[in-house]
């Protein structure tokens, strides 16, 4: 299967279903999808894990869509979405697989290798919330990767994406 992750108006599609990040030179999953929404009318829901902090340094793990380990997070699912927010009611992950009428409506360049590659899935990502020790926010049109940010980036790789202290990398 491919997946088209999207972080504001950023998307990369890759052959795997996970996302991990780099942190003390060790490589660790950050989210993992489990299971995606079809529309067929068959009983589905996207699911997955997940492993994070929020900026306080709280954790949040979710295994099969279900709070593992929580402090004060209120985590809402529905078949297509999980949404963590924090004890100040702010977003820290939203997770959202977007339907084909949806991710039609996104920007040309993210339309064109959705397009070109086909991903079996377009799951949006956002929020504000730790990677070990990088910070990642990611609001509608941007990612911030610590002191970096980038926009508009349309990318398709061959292996897993990857956050690093450099940056975005494909292994």
């Amino acid at each position: 299967m491919k997946y088209a992750f999207l972080f504001g108006s950023n998307v990369f599609i890759v052959p795997t279903n996970v996302i991990s990040y780099v942190d003390n030179d060790q490589t660790n999953e950050f989210l993992k999808i489990k299971s995606i929404r079809h529309n067929n009318g068959a009983e589905s829901e996207l699911t997955i894990d997940t492993d994070l902090k929020d900026l306080e340094g709280r954790g949040l793990r979710i295994h099969d869509n279900e709070v593992v380990a929580s402090f004060g997070y209120k985590v809402s699912r529905t078949p297509d979405r999980i949404l963590a927010k924090g004890l100040n009611n702010s977003t820290v992950l939203d997770i959202q697989q977007l339907d084909s009428e949806s991710a039609a409506q996104l920007e040309h360049n993210i339309i064109a290798e959705l397009e070109a590659h086909e991903p079996d899935a377009v799951i949006r990502i956002s929020g504000d919330f730790m990677m070990g020790k990088m910070h990642v926010a990611v609001d509608d049109e941007k990612l911030f990767i610590g002191q970096e940010s980038y926009a508009s980036a349309a990318i398709a790789g061959d292996s897993n994406l990857k956050f690093t202290p450099r940056g975005l990398m494909f292994q």
